[in-house]
C-alpha cells in the first residue's frame, strides 16, 4: 500500500480505532506537509492560512474592544458613588428600628408595603431616595444598552452571523437555528445549499424528512455545489478541487456510487490538510455516539463551527467487526469500511458532495482573506 492509498482510507484509530482491520497504520504522521501548488503547510492548514492573526487582533480588534468599553458607563462606580453617603445613615436607622420594635419582622421586599407602622419616616425617606437613584441608574443602563436590543440591530447581528448563502433570508432563519441544526446533522449549511432549500431542511421535523429534501432537491443541490466549486480557484485547494470536479462529472453522468467514493476520499484528504497531526484530527474524525460537541469545536468561531460540526457528525463511529448495521444515512466510516447499496445511494452522494463543497469553499475563502 503506497502513501497516497493509506492517506485516503485514514483509519483514525486513536483510542478506539474506526478500522482495526485496516492493516498498516497511516504513514508519516508529520506536523508539516510537502508544498502543494506552491503553498507550504507549516503546522495546520487553518493557521498557515492566517499567519498575521495576532497582529490583526493587536492592531484592530483590541482597540475596537477598548473603544466599545469606553462608551459604556461604569455602573458599579456610579452605584458606589450614589450609595456611599447613605451607608452610615442606613446603619443608624436599622439600629434604631431594632431598638424601637422588639417584635420587628421584615415584610416582603415591596416598597409600598414598607409603611409607617414598620419603618419610621427617616428610614422611609432613605429607601425612597435609594429607589429613585436606582431608577435613574437603570434608566441610564437601558439607554446605554438600548441599541443592543433594538429590533433592527438584532436583525443586523443575525444577518452578520449567518452563512453567505443564507443572509438574504435573515428574516426567516436565525443563526442559532443553523448552529443547532449542524450540531446534530451531517448536512452542511455553510455556502450550500441555497436559502429556500436550507429553510426546508431546517423546518423538517426528523431525519426522514431531511433525507426526503435531499432527494427532492437532488438536482438543485448538485448545481449549488457546482457553483461553489467553480468559484473556488485558489491554488491552495487546486488538487482537491480537481478531484471534486471529477466526482461531480461522474455524478452528472449517473455514476453516483463512483462519485460518492471520490467525494469521500477527497473529504479525507481535505481534513488531513487542515489537521496533519493525528491526535488533533481524531477530534474531528472520531465521533462517539451520544457524545457532546468536543471542546475544540465548541470553542471555534461561528463560521468555523458551521463548517466542522456537520463533518464531525458525518464521522460517527461504525464498527463492522462488532456487528454494527450499515446506516442508510451518509457515514464516512461506513462508506469506506461497509460498502453496500444501503450506504451508497443518491442521497448520500449529494450529502457528501455538500460536505466537500462547503469545506473547499471555506478553505478558498480563508486563503483569499490571508492574501
Amino acid at each position: 500500500m503506497n502513501e497516497d492509498d493509506d492517506l485516503t482510507v485514514d483509519p483514525e484509530d486513536e483510542e478506539p480505532s474506526q478500522v482495526e482491520e485496516e492493516g498498516p497504520e497511516e504513514p508519516g504522521e508529520r506536523s508539516d506537509r510537502e508544498s502543494v501548488g506552491g503553498f507550504r503547510m507549516s503546522a495546520s492548514f487553518s493557521r498557515s492560512l492566517a499567519p498575521n492573526m495576532d497582529d490583526y487582533v493587536a492592531r484592530i480588534v483590541a482597540p475596537l474592544q477598548e473603544h466599545v468599553r469606553s462608551m459604556i458607563p461604569d455602573y458599579r462606580a456610579i452605584a458606589r458613588e450614589l450609595l456611599a453617603p447613605m451607608t452610615q445613615r442606613l446603619q443608624e436607622q436599622v439600629a434604631s428600628i431594632v431598638a424601637a420594635v422588639p417584635s420587628f419582622s421584615m415584610p416582603p421586599l415591596d416598597l409600598p408595603a414598607l409603611h409607617a407602622p414598620v419603618l419610621n419616616s427617616a428610614t422611609q425617606e432613605l429607601l425612597k431616595s435609594i429607589s429613585e437613584q436606582h431608577a435613574i441608574a437603570m434608566e441610564g443602563l437601558r439607554w446605554a444598552l438600548g441599541p443592543l436590543f433594538d429590533p433592527e440591530a438584532l436583525r443586523g447581528l443575525n444577518r452578520a452571523l449567518l452563512p453567505p448563502n443564507l443572509k438574504d433570508h435573515a428574516d426567516e432563519i436565525r443563526a442559532s437555528q443553523v448552529h443547532e441544526f449542524v450540531e446534530q446533522e451531517g448536512i452542511p449549511l455553510y455556502l450550500v445549499p441555497r436559502g429556500r432549500t436550507a429553510l426546508r431542511l431546517l423546518r423538517a421535523k426528523d431525519l426522514a424528512e431531511r433525507r426526503r429534501v435531499l432527494g427532492d432537491c437532488y438536482e438543485s443541490l448538485m448545481e449549488d455545489c457546482a457553483a461553489v466549486l467553480e468559484q473556488a480557484d485558489h491554488e491552495v485547494v487546486s488538487d482537491e478541487l480537481g478531484f471534486a470536479l471529477d466526482g461531480l462529472g461522474a455524478m452528472r453522468a449517473g455514476h453516483t456510487r463512483s462519485a460518492q467514493a471520490m467525494f469521500t476520499v477527497t473529504l479525507d484528504t481535505l481534513i488531513y490538510r487542515f489537521y496533519p497531526d493525528r491526535k488533533a484530527r481524531g477530534v474531528i474524525t472520531n465521533r462517539k455516539r451520544g457524545a457532546d460537541v468536543p471542546d475544540e469545536i465548541d470553542e471555534m468561531g461561528v463560521r468555523d463551527a458551521f463548517v466542522w460540526l456537520p463533518i464531525w457528525n458525518a464521522h460517527e463511529e461504525f464498527w463492522k467487526h462488532k456487528g454494527d448495521k450499515v446506516p442508510h444515512y451518509y457515514s464516512r466510516h461506513a462508506s469506506v469500511h461497509g460498502v453496500s447499496s444501503r450506504q451508497f445511494s443518491k442521497r448520500n452522494c449529494i450529502q457528501v458532495l455538500m460536505l466537500v463543497a462547503s469545506l473547499i469553499g471555506y478553505a478558498d475563502r480563508i486563503a483569499r482573506e490571508s492574501d
